[in-house]
């Protein structure tokens, strides 16, 4: 009798999902360095600032949220033995 093991098309569809969220992210950490380079770009208006904070803090919760979503998804990984814990 054949039978089939899952675990290898998990991985597959996991890591791919792994993969589509990194794309998402850098979308929207590439709409943040533009926003900072617009906010540079006006250095001589008031609020320029603005801009800049604004694409500074997108980026850093862009990686921070990306980072910890990726460490969930590992952890989960091992936990149901999907990848080795080595």
């Amino acid at each position: 009798m054949y039978q089939s093991n899952p675990v290898p098309v998990k991985k597959i569809f996991l890591w791919g999902f792994v993969v589509i969220l990194g794309l998402v992210f850098s979308f929207i950490i590439f709409a943040s360095i533009i926003s900072i380079m617009v906010g540079l770009s006006n250095l001589n208006q008031d609020g320029f600032i603005i801009p800049v904070l604004a694409g500074v803090f997108s980026i850093a919760l862009c990686v921070f949220v990306f980072v910890c979503l990726v460490r969930f998804i590992i952890s989960v990984l091992r936990e149901r033995d999907i990848i080795r814990s080595s």
